[in-house]
């Protein structure tokens, strides 16, 4: 093989390998730029970031006045009603939150919802367990008698986007979170005012709301009677939560 050709093939050979490494360099430019375009079009804009309940001043206040509002005329602590209002998904839930509470409010609301099933003989038939089940269902609880208690105005807790809010309670977890705030505020109860209050409170303003004709949730229709009457042996719905002195 000549020296002339050897050269020939030594500059064919640099020339061929500069050229992939510029179209390599080139095509990795290109793709990093597109990868950062996709990226930037990706990243939510301000208004999609996940949002919280707002701060206010005094915000605690805020909060206690709405349950005693809510629940005349017990009075809670502005820093209980902060914990029962504050759900796990809020920034400020590393300094407390209500799940423990709700833990407690579950197993209470069993408890007074099958001492009332016990003694009817109109739910002798029927089985307990998924009667419980179907009242006392998060979701029902929130969707049904969250709003008479208006907690989904002061409850805090951080939707999973702020575009989520346009679904429906469901889909965006409302119901779940407002029902667990229902809860909590049982829970709360039964710590700070004790088992009768709670008790009350259970069957003047709870089971009421919870009796959704011809609905599969909520107590049964064959028990709405035996339920609005132990509702007025308390007073009726806006009856007494503590008993007169």
């Amino acid at each position: 093989m000549s020296r002339t050709f050897r050269s020939i093939s030594a500059k064919n050979a640099l020339n061929t390998y500069f050229s992939r490494s510029l179209i390599s360099t080139a095509y990795s430019i290109s793709t990093r730029r597109r990868l950062h375009v996709h990226a930037e079009a990706a990243r939510p804009t301000d208004s999609e970031q996940r949002i919280a309940t707002p701060n206010l001043p005094n915000f605690s206040d805020s909060l206690s006045q709405h349950l005693n509002q809510t629940f005349k005329p017990l009075k809670f602590p502005p820093a209980l009603a902060q914990r029962i209002l504050t759900h796990l998904s809020h920034r400020d839930s590393v300094i407390g939150h209500n799940s423990r509470f709700a833990f407690l409010g579950r197993r209470t609301l069993e408890a007074y919802l099958l001492l009332f099933l016990q003694g009817l003989p109109a739910a002798a038939d029927h089985d307990h367990s998924r009667i419980v089940a179907r009242v006392l269902n998060t979701h029902t609880l929130g969707e049904h008698v969250t709003p008479h208690w208006k907690l989904q105005d002061v409850m805090r807790w951080t939707p999973p986007r702020a575009a989520d809010l346009g679904f429906d309670g469901r889909t965006a977890g409302l119901h779940k979170v407002a029902g667990t705030m229902v809860e909590a505020v049982v829970g709360g109860v039964l710590h700070q005012f004790g088992g009768s209050v709670a008790h009350r409170l259970f069957h003047t303003r709870m089971l009421p709301h919870l009796l959704l004709p011809g609905s599969p949730l909520g107590l049964p229709d064959v028990l709405h009677p035996d339920a609005l009457k132990a509702a007025e042996r308390y007073g009726g719905t806006e009856g007494p939560l503590t008993r007169s002195p």
